[in-house]
């Protein structure tokens, strides 16, 4: 008889769990964990009107993407998002772009009829674009010496970081833009670059301000100061602890990779794709669907003899892009 108690209140006790294993189920199932983010290309020189720019050594004669046409089937079929261009072999509408804010009161002006930044949201939507993330900052240390009207945020920390009122400002001109009918939309995506990789994360000063933007974006070059690795202003701990406390707030976070060295004393081969996988067994996370991967591969130093294509070449720019939306998009937790 006591058996069959002990039995009978097993029974019930497993019946009363079913609702909630299945409640569990259901949240799992639900969980923004499950699934993967974007891939976008900054592709640079797009054609030799672009070999004009002389940053990180002279442009002149570099390969350009146009001349890649044909060449990359599957990153043109894959590719989500892509800066600056939409007349190449990309299939994708979907748009970024980088914006400084900070550079003149002009630039700055909040007539929506006059502001760049409505310029260049018309410019992409008027072409079919639909804007994806607008990538911005206030890129005075690198401007200072030759621009004295730039203004920096108000970290010396990360002089990149936007006023609260600049954020507050670019909302209501989107409004109003888009009342106008200058813009499809009243409401664009505004993700902060930053330069630091964690001080965002750390001090509570900035998360006010970034609380009023969809996201960070953060630039990890493969030179000057981010090298090594190990050492350098880009350490796996750093980065990874930015991206993580960004996704905890229900943010977006998009790794701005690049530009990648090439041929140099530094150069292993496939040294691109080691760094990658060292940030991920750091614990970048790599399949979350805010988790975006945007590789930002003009031509800089050493990278600039680094071949464009074809795609099927695993050392060039678009091989190695199909290499990152193969593990992104097709080897992720979907």
């Amino acid at each position: 008889m006591k058996i069959r108690t002990i039995a009978a209140i097993a029974i019930i006790s497993i019946l009363a769990l079913i609702p909630q294993l299945c409640e569990t189920t259901s949240r799992a199932s639900e969980s923004p964990e499950h699934g993967h983010g974007l891939v976008g290309l900054r592709p640079l020189p797009r054609t030799v009107a672009d070999n004009k720019a002389n940053h990180g050594g002279p442009w002149a004669g570099m390969p350009t993407f146009d001349a890649q046409t044909g060449n990359y089937p599957f990153v043109a079929k894959e590719l989500d998002t892509v800066c600056d261009w939409l007349d190449g072999d990309f299939t994708t509408k979907r748009v970024f772009f980088e914006y400084y804010w900070g550079l003149s009161a002009a630039g700055d002006d909040l007539d929506p009829a006059k502001n760049r930044l409505i310029k260049t949201i018309r410019n992409w939507e008027s072409k079919g674009g639909v804007v994806e993330h607008i990538l911005i900052c206030r890129e005075y240390r690198l401007v200072k010496a030759t621009n004295p009207e730039a203004k920096p945020g108000p970290f010396m920390e990360d002089t990149r970081i936007l006023f609260a009122k600049d954020v507050d400002d670019i909302r209501a001109m989107f409004r109003k833009a888009h009342q106008q009918g200058l813009l499809q939309h009243d409401n664009y995506k505004l993700i902060q670059m930053v330069e630091h990789p964690s001080f965002f994360a750390e001090d509570e000063r900035v998360q006010p301000i970034l609380a009023k933007m969809e996201g960070i974006a953060y630039e990890c070059h493969q030179f000057n100061r981010h090298w090594p690795l190990e050492t350098g202003w880009s350490q796996p701990a750093k980065v990874v602890k930015g991206a993580k406390w960004t996704l905890a707030q229900g943010k977006e976070y998009i790794f701005y990779y690049g530009p990648i060295i090439w041929k140099s004393k530094q150069y292993h081969d496939f040294i691109e794709r080691d760094w990658l996988e060292t940030y991920w067994q750091a614990g970048l996370p790599k399949w979350q669907p805010r988790m975006h991967y945007y590789l930002n591969l003009f031509p800089h130093d050493s990278g600039r003899g680094r071949p464009v294509g074809p795609e099927t070449d695993p050392h060039s720019i678009l091989g190695f892009t199909k290499w990152l939306i193969e593990e992104i998009k097709f080897k992720g937790a979907n």
